[in-house]
């Protein structure tokens, strides 16, 4: 189908699509910074929290070894500070993700190489809590499309150019790069982040009644089951149910095995 080839494209191939889209976070309600524990009663921060708490226990055991070992690729992001200039971030994590434990302090290191200050990054802390999957108890996260964490979300004036989703391409300074210069650059889950895309511009009807056409073309971005099944347990957890349904019904398709 020409027309849904054409959506796919634009939210797959570009790293500026959602230029358009207002400011965020968007929150539902006052934002909470709030520690818990999980149900292993191991210590969890959850909602927005500053730099410098990760620095401290019982996280600085993995956020301050995983900043001071890794080597930033000075001669990229040399190149990328002008691109990085008045551009403002927002990362979200989960400090119980080990994808996140890994980028999270390189990212941040990188951003302070290329002087970027900590008032310039949003941290925003979700949940792998059933009840709460990928969210936040304020819901900063709603409306970025947050499946997989960390996602690293680069903002010029409060839009989105670009995003990282759980890890690099390349690496993270050519990735930021990539997506800063203006080139094509697809993350990571370019089915599911296509199918979102998708999502956020055709009802949920749409989608359903064109499922056909639109699992052929997320089937090259896809690399496997799991990446929507994820997708859909997020957006059940967060109360969309139907879309949820849609896009088991699309994986289905996708991955008929």
């Amino acid at each position: 189908m020409k027309l849904l080839s054409s959506y796919i494209l634009l939210f797959c191939y570009t790293g500026s699509f959602l230029a358009c889209r207002s400011s965020f976070p968007t929150r539902s309600g006052q934002a909470l910074s709030v520690e818990v524990k999980d149900s292993r009663g191991n210590p969890e921060l959850l909602g927005i929290w500053p730099e410098e708490r990760l620095t401290r226990p019982p996280y600085d055991s993995w956020f301050v070894k995983n900043y001071s070992e890794y080597a930033v690729d000075s001669l990229t992001a040399d190149r990328l500070k002008g691109n990085l200039k008045d551009r403002s971030f927002v990362i979200v994590m989960g400090t119980w993700c080990g994808d996140s434990k890994r980028e999270v302090p390189r990212i941040l290191k990188i951003l302070r190489y290329c002087g970027i200050a900590p008032s310039a990054v949003q941290l925003i802390m979700v949940s792998d809590a059933d009840s709460l999957y990928k969210q936040s108890p304020g819901h900063e996260e709603r409306g970025l499309d947050i499946f997989r964490v960390p996602d690293l979300i680069v903002l010029n004036h409060g839009r989105e150019m670009g995003r990282i989703i759980e890890s690099p391409v390349v690496s993270l300074e050519k990735d930021l790069l990539a997506l800063t210069s203006g080139e094509a650059y697809q993350p990571h889950y370019g089915g599911a982040w296509a199918l979102a895309g998708l999502f956020r511009e055709k009802t949920p009807a749409w989608v359903r009644d064109h499922a056909r056409e639109v699992a052929a073309q997320l089937k090259p971005l896809a690399r496997a089951s799991g990446e929507l099944v994820s997708y859909s347990r997020v957006l059940k957890a967060a109360g969309e149910e139907e879309k949820a349904a849609i896009t088991l019904q699309i994986n289905a398709l996708v991955f008929p095995q």
